[in-house]
């Protein structure tokens, strides 16, 4: 039988004793971990990999099991736009005119509830606040040996931003971009 992942196991315990107070852990973010924006133009696709070091390193999470899903109480992942590498200067500048870093420096990711699905899976209800807008997704997230990995398909234009255009409107940036994750995680803290 498949051992359980130590967070897992132990989420999984409190909601069979359906505990509704508050308790902590301690996890770590491992810099090995990858976060990544996806999207594509009319000519070619683009990759913005986020520097995880910025972001990496031990934390404290305080969480309420209540009717079978973890609640958490604020689970922020702050992300710099100026930490995204998109393979070069100019496009690099390019992402954040996009994001209007000028004005918003930080996209922030807030977890707000995991939902167990299956012991490799479960669902993330996310709150992403990216150029002053909110918007509110759930994912399914799969679980591994520490590692959780997920995808995220969104439209800029559900936070008010246009895809620009370059080359005198040659160059179109498509709408959908893809968030995608591989998040390494030390639970023997």
């Amino acid at each position: 039988m498949k051992k359980l992942l130590p967070i897992f196991a132990i989420f999984i315990h409190m909601l069979l004793l359906a505990q509704t107070e508050v308790e902590s852990t301690a996890l770590r973010l491992l810099p090995q971990s990858k976060l990544m924006i996806t999207g594509s133009t009319n000519v070619n696709t683009f990759h913005c990999v986020f520097d995880t070091e910025k972001i990496s390193g031990q934390r404290e999470i305080l969480y309420t099991v209540k009717d079978q899903c973890i609640l958490l109480d604020d689970l922020d992942i702050r992300l710099r736009a100026a930490a995204f590498d998109c393979g070069n200067r100019r496009m690099n500048e390019d992402f954040c005119d996009l994001l209007q870093s000028d004005r918003f420096p930080e996209i922030r990711i807030s977890i707000l509830k995991i939902q167990p699905i299956s012991e490799q899976y479960c669902r993330a209800f996310v709150k992403i606040c990216l150029a002053g807008e909110q918007q509110q997704y759930d994912l399914p997230v799969l679980i591994s040996d520490s590692h959780y990995q997920g995808k995220l398909r969104l439209n800029i234009r559900d936070f008010g931003l246009e895809p620009p255009k370059k080359a005198l409107g040659l160059i179109e940036v498509d709408e959908e971009i893809e968030i995608s994750f591989d998040l390494q995680v030390d639970h023997s803290i």
